[in-house]
């Protein structure tokens, strides 16, 4: 006889995304914001991939302590940014334009700290 293990429709931590704002400020989803356990006095490393040079997705790593590399999470209301538009700038995103989304995902290592991948979505094209 088969066990079975319902599933809920629901999911625990929701749409984990981070949008870019014309402005440059990242902005993470409710979802993200959970999955990244942010709080106003968190700080992440934001990076890239030195070695592939195409490779357009970002990195947070959780910075332990503050630095002049770590990039301090704020918030406004219930909602939580980063200020990345130098980074954008030298990585050619036209954030201006709208409509960057990037998609989080825990990357675990052994015998290393987690960090996460932002997964830049392919751009797709509205109907007016």
């Amino acid at each position: 006889m088969i066990k079975f293990d319902i599933k809920s429709p629901q999911d625990k931590v929701g749409v984990v995304k981070a949008s870019v704002h014309k402005n440059g400020k990242l902005g993470f989803s409710a979802g993200a914001a959970k999955l990244l356990d942010l709080d106003k006095d968190k700080r992440f490393y934001v990076a890239t991939n030195a070695e592939d040079s195409e490779d357009k997705n970002l990195y947070l790593l959780e910075a332990k302590e503050i630095d002049e590399k770590s990039f301090k999470v704020n918030k406004a209301g219930q909602y939580y940014y980063m200020r990345i538009r130098h980074i954008l700038d030298e990585m050619g995103v036209d954030y201006r334009q709208g409509g960057i989304i990037y998609d989080i995902v825990t990357v675990q290592q052994l015998d290393e700290e987690k960090y996460y991948k932002l997964i830049k979505r392919k751009a797709t094209s509205r109907k007016e």
